[in-house]
């Protein structure tokens, strides 16, 4: 960025600001910058469009929010944690839904997973995420369409759950998620979070697992939709353009469906 910046700063341009004003000398710089790199503006409006596909909704048309949320904040400020605000959406959703079993695809250090079991006395909370061994992680993640992996290589998996009450309702899955045997869960699956690599293959995967999992009346959520990560909001696009009713929640980078498993939208999804 400083760099674009200080190629844009030419004598040419510096004369014309002299010449004809400060308004037509940032126009210049403007033309100038996207002249030495022209795919920047062009990538980040194909990102914005993805993102301008799912309608946003204030959190109050989701979703009543419960009068009481409990939230541990205690790795809030790890680097690939989820911001509190959208945490809370998160499990305002969760609450609603009142599932029996939940599946998470992300653990990371374990903080949401940790906030849905407090929050969801009664569920079992499922996550799955790869194995903590970094040289295991790096083999299944080898060759694949995954992002983040600093963040693969800097977690402490489950740190924020290993060894309270809570782990005793939460179930550790290691492995890569697109490949992974899930037909050890046999409880009653109706809340899915999709938090695990944020690239299109793998938004896509996890929602398809998720849709064949799924029992009854369900919700799923994914994070991180935004401009930042196009790969899922190309996915979450193409749900909207089967007639899904998927939303975003306005203040977040969550988005969410509430659907029945026996749609017939997604089962055809499912067996895709």
């Amino acid at each position: 960025m400083i760099l674009k910046g200080l190629l844009s700063l030419n004598g040419a341009s510096a004369i014309r600001g002299l010449r004809l004003g400060r308004a037509e000398w940032s126009r210049s710089l403007q033309r100038t910058y996207q002249a030495v790199d022209p795919f920047s503006t062009r990538e980040r409006r194909q990102e914005t469009l993805l993102l301008r596909k799912i309608p946003e909704i204030a959190s109050a048309e989701a979703f009543l929010w419960p009068s009481v949320i409990e939230v541990d904040l205690r790795f809030a400020d790890v680097d690939g944690s989820t911001p509190t605000r959208d945490i809370l959406s998160i499990l305002a959703l969760a609450m609603e839904q009142r599932p029996e079993a939940v599946l998470e695809f992300g653990t990371f250090w374990g903080s949401t997973t940790a906030n849905l079991a407090r929050n969801l006395p009664d569920a079992v909370i499922h996550t799955i995420d790869l194995p903590p061994e970094r040289s295991q992680a790096l083999v299944l993640t080898a060759g694949k369409p995954v992002d983040d992996v600093h963040l693969i290589e800097s977690r402490q998996l489950g740190e924020a759950f290993r060894g309270s009450p809570l782990a005793k309702r939460i179930v550790q899955h290691a492995g890569d998620t697109a490949t992974y045997d899930y037909s050890g869960i046999h409880d009653r699956l109706s809340f899915f979070l999709v938090d695990g690599s944020h690239t299109y293959e793998y938004a896509r995967s996890d929602t398809l697992t998720s849709f064949r999992l799924a029992t009854g009346a369900c919700t799923i959520a994914w994070h991180d939709c935004d401009e930042s990560h196009p790969g899922v909001t190309r996915w979450l696009g193409e749900l909207i353009g089967a007639g899904l009713a998927v939303r975003r929640i306005q203040g977040t980078v969550v988005a969410y469906l509430r659907f029945d498993a026996g749609d017939k939208r997604i089962r055809t999804f499912a067996a895709g």
